[in-house]
């Protein structure tokens, strides 16, 4: 007994003097005080993945995960319910807001838990999202501050970015494909902490010491893309595909400077759609292989005249070539009784005998058959595609292509003349752009690279510089420059006069191969590529393209949208223009500030201090994101769109709009848009002021 009673009279003294009670180990000061230890998590932001000029194409936003508590005894302080009463009226509220079935929410509102998530839909809430929320008057809500990735050009270069996604086991945005996923440990931020007390009405007590350790943001990865020709290349590709007189399937493409080997842009349509299951993540242009047709007979040619086994002006019989077996090598028989096979032109076309320069202009099957049986030798000719890189995988920045496949393993007779304008072996487009460096230059290949530098953002200190990196020679530079004035003829007579257009002087070659499915080639099915390059005297950048249609289709239709991406080209890096004597006046740029979170009114007064020129879109309080993105550089009096979201968008006008504000505007908004022409926007379908839906449709014509 006695022993009891000093127990409890310490335990009493304890907790007098102290506080502290011994038996449950409770501090009765703090439930007293309502003194509560608080940890929060300071989070480190994934870095940027940026454009040539600094524009962002992916970062992080602030979101919301959204919780809500359907608990019937949790009340507030002044008694009211502090959960969800009315469920089905919550689901109906909940489902509109985030965009999920009315019923999965309902089902989630219907457990026996006390507090609820939403899944996929309620991770990461906008800005926008949240404040519906909150004006909807639905009680016991909860939204917790979290991190997501964004990314402003949505279709953007997509499979070369790649994506990221929620990582359930570190609780954390990861990359899961493309750069996003290749350069991960580049891009992942580290996560910080700061640890205090506050007392009930959450001021921090200054008696007790703070434990902080700041986050650390990853590394910011700029890639080469230029914003205006990707955007130009993703709009063509997926021209072609909609076009009504084309009906393309699929359509891939590439840009890159033949010198140095900087991709401007990188892009196929349909892109990535992660939420998409029969989406594939196979990247068109450096995963994806296939016979490409008669863009190869340049190689062919080039080959040949490296040899000295060209002529321009000597002639051959153009009519159909019968193949024959001479033990083992092929020939050309002068009839078709004991042949393998019989080698035509495009339509089964005789032209009688014609120059070999015309012969490659026209794209002559014949012409590659005479040439491979008679003038080069055909293990001298893949002893030259080895020198390309064919059939080695291009290795850039992480990305890993495929090889391809030579056929060259049990190569038939008929294979020495076929694989040589472009049948039987197989390709990826990017191995195809980096073999036409060699005839754009001075012979020698160039590898394609995306990634200009990976830098930090605190120190920018260049963890990662990319760099020009020379194969080797593997034409002589004459040789080089013979080909190009082939080329040249390609377009001023022969199969790509669609691509010859008045604003600069076009070299190309054309190609159409049998499309293989299922191990057999389609009666129906091609592939139709193009290689251009620009200016014909001295090329700085090749536009490589390619989509899958239907034979028979009108190929000028494609022509029409391959030749905008030339354009655009021509003007952003000021290609073909006469420099006069001109004084020009140094315009100094300056970086945009990231407005997102920012009350849209308070953006747009500091925008105009700075002497730009703000434009709001919807009626939202905040900035949810905003065109140019953080960190473009721009000049003054150049417009800035802060889309704020809420119910109504009102249509602006876009008069003097440039064609990547346009397209901006229908990226920030959803709103679609048909734009005609080339230039600025000159006139628009819909009034300005008119009120816009999901379902409107802007026609704008560019001049």
């Amino acid at each position: 007994m006695a022993l009891i009673f000093v127990i409890v009279s310490a335990n009493i003294f304890i907790v007098a003097v102290f506080g502290y009670h011994l038996n449950s180990g409770t501090d009765i000061k703090a439930e007293i005080n309502g003194i509560q230890d608080v940890t929060n998590i300071l989070y480190g932001e994934r870095g940027l993945i940026l454009d040539k000029n600094g524009a962002v194409l992916a970062h992080d936003v602030t979101a919301y995960l959204l919780s809500a508590n359907i608990d019937p005894d949790r009340v507030g302080a002044n008694g009211e319910p502090a959960h969800i009463v009315d469920k089905e009226e919550g689901a109906r509220i909940i489902s509109e807001i985030i965009n999920k079935p009315y019923d999965d929410v309902l089902g989630i509102l219907n457990s026996d838990a006390k507090q609820v998530e939403f899944g996929f839909e309620g991770k990461a809430i906008s800005a926008s999202q949240k404040e519906q929320l909150e004006n909807s008057g639905l009680k016991g809500l909860g939204f917790q501050e979290v991190l997501t990735r964004v990314y402003p050009g949505r279709d953007f270069a997509s499979k070369l970015i790649g994506y990221t996604g929620y990582d359930d086991e570190t609780e954390s945005i990861k990359g899961m494909m493309g750069l996003e996923g290749k350069y991960n440990d580049y891009l992942t931020g580290v996560d910080g902490y700061e640890s205090y007390q506050q007392d009930r009405d959450g001021y921090k007590l200054r008696s007790v010491e703070v434990r902080k350790r700041d986050s650390k943001n990853g590394k910011n990865i700029k890639l080469t893309l230029d914003t205006n020709i990707q955007y130009q290349l993703e709009d063509s590709l997926k021209g072609i595909v909609n076009d009504p007189n084309v009906k393309a399937s699929a359509a891939w493409g590439i840009v890159v400077e033949a010198k140095t080997g900087r991709v401007l842009g990188w892009g196929e349509y349909p892109g990535l759609d992660p939420d998409n299951p029969n989406n594939t993540y196979e990247d068109g242009v450096s995963q994806w292989t296939y016979e490409p047709g008669s863009t190869m007979k340049t190689f062919s040619v080039a080959s040949a005249i490296d040899t000295g086994k060209w002529d321009d002006a000597e002639t051959f019989y153009s009519g159909a070539f019968y193949v024959g077996d001479s033990d083992g090598k092929a020939v050309r028989l002068s009839d078709p009784d004991n042949a393998i096979h019989t080698i035509t032109n495009a339509g089964e076309i005789n032209y009688g005998s014609i120059p070999y320069d015309y012969g490659y202009a026209i794209s002559s099957n014949v012409m590659i058959a005479e040439l491979m049986t008679n003038k080069l030798d055909y293990n001298v000719y893949m002893e030259y595609l080895r020198k390309l890189k064919f059939f080695s995988p291009l290795e850039t920045e992480g990305i890993s292509g495929y090889a391809g496949d030579s056929g060259a393993d049990d190569v038939s007779v008929l294979g020495t003349i076929t694989n040589a304008f472009g049948q039987g072996m197989t390709v990826t487009m990017a191995q195809m752009a980096q073999a036409y460096t060699s005839v754009m230059g001075d012979g020698s290949v160039i590898q394609p690279y995306f990634i200009d530098s990976i830098t930090d953002p605190v120190t920018n200190e260049v963890l990662f510089q990319g760099q020009t990196k020379n194969l080797g020679a593997v034409y002589k530079p004459e040789t080089a420059q013979h080909m190009r004035d082939l080329m040249r003829l390609v377009v001023t007579k022969g199969s790509a006069r669609r691509f010859d257009i008045p604003e600069i002087e076009v070299i190309g070659k054309t190609g159409t191969a049998q499309m293989v499915v299922d191990g057999v080639y389609s009666p129906t099915q091609y592939i139709f590529s193009s290689a251009l390059g620009f200016p014909y005297d001295d090329p700085e950048v090749i536009v490589y393209t390619a989509y899958i249609a239907n034979y028979g289709h009108d190929v000028d239709y494609s022509a029409v949208h391959v030749n905008k991406v030339v354009k655009t080209a021509v003007n952003s890096l000021s290609l073909g223009q006469e420099k006069g004597n001109e004084v020009v006046t140094e315009v100094k740029p300056v970086k945009v500030d990231n407005y997102v979170n920012i009350n849209a009114n308070t953006a747009a007064e500091t925008l105009k201090g700075k002497g730009m020129n703000p434009i709001i879109i919807g009626n939202g309080t905040q900035v949810i994101s905003q065109f140019p993105t953080y960190g473009y550089e721009m000049i003054t009096g150049e417009r800035i769109m802060l889309y704020t979201g809420g119910t109504e968008i009102t249509m602006p006008d876009m008069t003097g709009w440039s064609y990547k504000e346009v397209t901006s505007f229908w990226s920030l908004t959803g709103v679609s848009v048909e734009i005609t022409g080339f230039g600025f926007t000159t006139t628009q379908s819909i009034p300005a002021g008119t009120v816009l839906t999901q379902d409107s449709v802007i026609s704008v014509n560019l001049q």
